[in-house]
């Protein structure tokens, strides 16, 4: 069985006249074939059995969650007392991903769900789309989900992932910061590209900084540059993020690391300033698709920090 749990969370009156959860199954088929995660719904559940039990037995394995809101999710006391509370627990507790796609117009902007960046426009749920466009989003929550467990995006959720001791967390964090920097690398070349697209269609030459000069033109965007926006948006929101965040829960778990290499706190004290901004800017503005933080927000970069590491663990090792 697969380490990851995906947790599937919806409401049943929200499966009709389009049953979505039988939908996005179908995209999400290829990763239950190829076992890269544990795929879960109340469908799993059989006659006899018992049904509360297992619903939070599969919410206690979650890794990630799906939630396919609708008016009938967001009006289920189940939902709202069972399920919802476990699963958002599990995201902050255990840092479980979740994923909340709109599916009927709902009230999702008041609801408890707010804080969280839903994978559609609530204001353009599922059903309001043509069923190409519903296909593209299922299948982007597909990829995504794919992605975001590739890259590691829940990352020490189980006894087995975690780090046992100083030497093995220097070298994790090297990993990380190579997968996050060579990451960085490919989105800073789509980034330029496509700056350079949307200079010469709109004729004039851009002189601001990245972060605002996207967040200026997003709604001047034609398909192609949407698409490459939504491209760069995705590193920030994978590989970015969650190398970031695994490298800061290193450094909690393993906070003798931090007087072995004293730079490493001022990488901690940067990573949590991008994590706190991430959370509580970028998630919440589809405009944009960067996130800097640097010598403008009192929190560089310490140079040189991923060298002094390497040297550590070739000393120690």
């Amino acid at each position: 069985m697969p380490g990851n749990a995906l947790f599937i969370s919806y409401g049943h009156r929200d499966m009709e006249p389009i049953h979505w959860l039988e939908r996005l199954k179908l995209y999400l088929a290829p990763l239950r074939r190829r076992e890269v995660v544990d795929i879960w719904d109340d469908s799993e559940i059989r006659a006899g059995s018992q049904w509360r039990k297992e619903i939070k037995t599969a919410m206690e394995r979650a890794t990630s969650a799906i939630l396919l809101v609708g008016p009938g999710f967001l009006a289920s006391d189940f939902i709202a007392n069972e399920e919802l509370p476990g699963l958002l627990e599990a995201a902050d507790e255990r840092g479980a991903k979740i994923y909340p796609l709109v599916v009927g117009y709902c009230g999702y902007k008041q609801s408890l769900l707010e804080k969280y960046q839903a994978f559609n426009d609530p204001d353009s749920p599922l059903e309001a789309l043509t069923t190409a466009e519903q296909n593209k989003i299922l299948n982007q929550v597909s990829l995504t989900v794919d992605e975001d467990l590739r890259h590691g995006a829940l990352p020490l959720q189980h006894p087995h992932d975690l780090v046992t001791d100083t030497y093995q967390a220097m070298k994790e964090m090297v990993k990380e910061m190579e997968n996050t920097r060579t990451a960085f690398v490919a989105q800073c070349r789509r980034r330029n590209a496509l700056v350079k697209m949307i200079e010469s269609r709109l004729n004039f030459r851009n002189n601001l900084e990245y972060e605002k000069f996207f967040f200026r033109y997003y709604l001047k965007l034609n398909d192609e540059e949407k698409f490459e926006f939504e491209q760069i948006r995705a590193i920030t929101e994978g590989p970015l993020y969650a190398g970031n965040q695994k490298v800061v829960r290193i450094m909690d778990q393993h906070p003798e690391v931090l007087d072995e290499i004293p730079e490493l706190g001022d990488l901690r004290q940067h990573l949590v300033f991008w994590l706190n901004k991430y959370e509580k800017v970028f998630a919440r503005k589809p405009e944009m698709c960067l996130l800097y933080t640097g010598v403008e927000d009192g929190v560089p970069f310490p140079d040189g920090v991923d060298g002094e590491i390497a040297n550590w663990i070739k000393q120690h090792g």
